[in-house]
């Protein structure tokens, strides 16, 4: 996703509540979605290289900013997880996580 910034990244529909550009299908910007906090749009960010860009766009355009706010962080609690499942793994398994 890009950080692009102008015109031809209003909302298509004119709805407040929900993101969407009218230039692609796959290109949401920050500006379009003025509702989430920078830590749910970095996010978001992240799970373009899990689900895709378009998966993501999609759901941007078609779900509440509710909806959107609860996908995610509950995609952060899942890396929160992942991470403390990966440091549980490496520390029982006595080896020493490098940082």
């Amino acid at each position: 996703m890009e950080y692009d910034h102008g015109a031809e990244n209003q909302p298509m529909d004119g709805n407040p509540s929900m993101c969407g550009p009218s230039e692609s299908a796959t290109h949401i910007s920050r500006a379009d979605c003025p509702h989430l906090s920078d830590p749910e749009w970095e996010a978001l960010q992240r799970l373009t290289t899990v689900i895709g860009e378009a998966a993501v766009a999609t759901m941007l355009r078609t779900l509440s900013p509710t909806e959107q706010h609860g996908v995610a962080l509950g995609f952060i609690v899942k890396e929160q997880r992942d991470a403390a499942a990966a440091t549980t793994t490496t520390a029982s398994s006595g080896t020493t996580a490098r940082v």
